[in-house]
């Protein structure tokens, strides 16, 4: 009897033991996960909100292009918080929370809120901001002996001075460029060329309130916005092709840092850069230390200098989400909208000033050279209506490869901004059909095989008929998402009018062509120049030191590529040096140039100029497969046995 009693009463600790257990997990809270997308990390603010909420996870996924999020919200798939660089007031209602009556929309300066509102409701908060004027080194302008400038004109005269000097020239000639990566970047610079003598003048301010309510126009204004760019075009200080796209964009952080650059117009957050950059180098022993500075926006007409600035970009939530998410999402927000949240978001950006009301944090970082012009109350804060900047940006690039007049640029801005966008009938016409999803995310088009970079491949390898077809992973700017595809969809992936070209080349080109390719493949920054293929498949060794990555290279039919046998190649004309190879151009791809004189020729002959570009040949693929629904998958074409 008393061994009965001991085992039921070891069976009762035993139960009583796991229904406590069981409670324990029954109790225990799961965690909400959130996302975002953004071109840089967020380490400080992801911290703060894990740290607040034990009930949230903060998750963000890194993309170099902010234009995608629209895309994915349309296909149902976007991020949990949108990040928007320029206010979509069109899709604004149809894909996001209303954040009115938040707690989180009260905290900001009722000034740019305003601004962002549609129908009387906020949508996107903004994000905290940069500055934007000229950068210059310092240093240079006093070996050279030549004081600060105070007008435009004098400006364009030291850039010049400096030139005939040597002084900030790199191997393309110039010493000025113009941060200009993203549209509404070089459109902000023509906004800031109008802001002393114009638009921060009280006929200014009415010319903005009239175009908010289209009663005004660009034409017969801005003209006066192209004259410095045009003076320091005709003076050999600035690269057209470079702001046209014609040629790689200039590398102004390394170059400035390095000394190989005078001077250029961006925001004090890439001075931050430039600073930090110069101070590494100095310590590697590759340059000697400058000082630098940013000048105000200057005028001609004898009007007080201004300091520009800008959100970096603006926040919101997808209406889409669950509504689980939609309440994490809105404490997140919240925290962002709080004095911690900004200094742990604004370390995160590298910008020095906040929207929020009485925020203490914008009293600790003004860049050097413009904080007495900010302090005195001279800031232009930058509110055009929707995306005017950015298409602003956008077109006038078309004046730096003269494929459009300045009268023009200003006609489309004007067209777009009472109008809306006219779509050509091919843009808006049904291409083809896919049956799956094909998507850029996380920078994977520049370290591993992709389903679009698949589907890009073979749609240049039918095309041209070549025995292998490569797309550099750069060239690549979107997704492609499952049902009918557009003709505009081809043009947002594959944005750039390189075109594709067929050259015999042997085994062994193709060897350290693949090489090259492995050369940027990084977890941190992978760079464009990775190789998307068809035709071939390679296994590749990341772990292994640069040049020597690869490790097998295969044709379709499962033979080895011979190193002195001869394959047809279709590549695009920049890798094969039609804009020669300075600045970053080709992408290091020299062993297949065929173009650029100054460079050694490779081993290639030229079997066809296509006149084609990428968006033609997936226009010909679709053509091709017309009746069917395409589905692509990964085929093993590319293997990194490290991984």
């Amino acid at each position: 009897m008393k061994k009965n009693r001991r085992i039921g009463f070891i069976w009762c600790i035993v139960l009583l033991i796991a229904i406590t257990s069981l409670g324990g997990c029954s109790n225990k809270k799961e965690k909400t996960t959130v996302t975002l997308l953004y071109s840089t990390e967020f380490k400080q603010f992801k911290q703060l909100v894990e740290d607040t909420y034990s009930d949230i996870e903060l998750v963000y996924e890194r993309t170099p292009y902010l234009s995608e999020q629209i895309r994915k919200l349309a296909k149902g798939v976007g991020p949990d918080i949108v990040i928007s660089s320029q206010p979509d007031f069109e899709n604004m209602q149809e894909y996001l929370l209303d954040l009115s009556d938040t707690q989180a929309s009260s905290q900001y300066d009722s000034t740019i809120t305003s601004k962002l509102m549609v129908n009387g409701k906020n949508y996107l908060l903004p994000l905290p901001g940069t500055y934007y004027s000229y950068i210059i080194n310092e240093t240079m302008f006093k070996e050279a002996g030549i004081p600060l400038p105070t007008s435009l004109k004098e400006l364009e005269s030291a850039l010049s001075t400096l030139k005939s000097k040597g002084l900030g020239v790199g191997e393309d000639g110039i010493n000025f460029s113009i941060e200009s990566n993203y549209n509404a970047s070089l459109g902000l610079f023509f906004v800031g060329m109008m802001v002393p003598d114009f638009l921060g003048t009280v006929e200014g301010v009415k010319w903005l309130a009239d175009l908010e309510r289209k009663e005004s126009r660009f034409t017969g204004t801005f003209e006066k916005a192209f004259t410095l760019s045009n003076a320091l075009i005709s003076d050999g200080v600035l690269d057209p092709n470079a702001i046209a796209l014609k040629r790689n964009s200039i590398l102004i952080p390394e170059r400035m840092a390095l000394g190989n650059l005078a001077a250029v117009f961006g925001s004090s957050n890439l001075m931050t850069q430039i600073v930090e950059e110069n101070k590494t180098n100095v310590e590697a022993g590759r340059a000697k230390a400058y000082e630098y500075r940013m000048l105000p926006l200057l005028s001609d007409e004898g009007n007080h200098p201004w300091v520009m600035y800008s959100p970096i970009g603006y926040v919101g939530i997808n209406a889409s989400s669950s509504d689980e998410k939609k309440e994490a999402s809105k404490k997140v927000i919240e925290l962002l909208s709080t004095e911690e949240g900004q200094k742990a978001i604004m370390s995160d950006l590298k910008s020095e000033h906040s929207y929020l009301k009485n925020d203490e944090n914008n009293k600790e970082n003004m860049p050097a050279g413009i904080s007495e012009y900010i302090e005195e109350g001279y800031v232009y804060n930058v509110q055009f209506p929707n995306s005017i900047i950015e298409y602003l940006g956008l077109q006038a690039r078309k004046t730096f490869d003269k494929s459009s007049s300045i009268a023009q640029v200003l006609e489309a801005v004007d067209d777009y901004h009472v109008n809306g966008s006219k779509d050509v009938d091919y843009d808006l016409s049904i291409v083809g059909f896919i049956d799956n999803d094909l998507l850029l995310e996380n920078y994977n088009v520049r370290k591993e095989e992709t389903k679009i970079g698949n589907l890009i491949a073979d749609s240049i390898k039918l095309v041209t008929q070549a025995d292998i077809a490569v797309i550099n992973g750069g060239a690549i700017r979107s997704s492609l998402y499952q049902g009918d595809i557009y003709g505009e969809d081809l043009k947002v992936v594959c944005p750039f009018d390189d075109k594709i070209v067929v050259l015999k080349i042997d085994g062994d080109v193709i060897w350290r062509m693949l090489e090259n390719s492995l050369s940027t493949c990084t977890d941190e920054f992978p760079g464009g120049r990775f190789l998307q293929v068809s035709g071939i498949s390679y296994t590749f060794d990341s772990s292994k030191p640069i040049g020597s990555r690869l490790q097998s290279v295969v044709l379709e039919n499962g033979t080895a590529i011979q190193r002195n046998r001869s394959y047809t190649l279709a590549v695009n004309d920049y890798m094969a040096g039609k804009q020669g190879y300075a600045e970053g151009n080709g992408d290091g791809y020299m062993m297949l140039n065929y173009y650029d004189d100054a460079t050694e020729k490779g081993n290639v002959s030229l079997v066809d100029e296509t006149n084609m570009t990428y968006q033609d040949a997936m226009k010909y693929y679709f053509e091709h497969y017309m009746d069917q629904k395409i589905h692509v998958e990964l085929e093993n074409r590319i293997v990194d046995i490290a991984s």
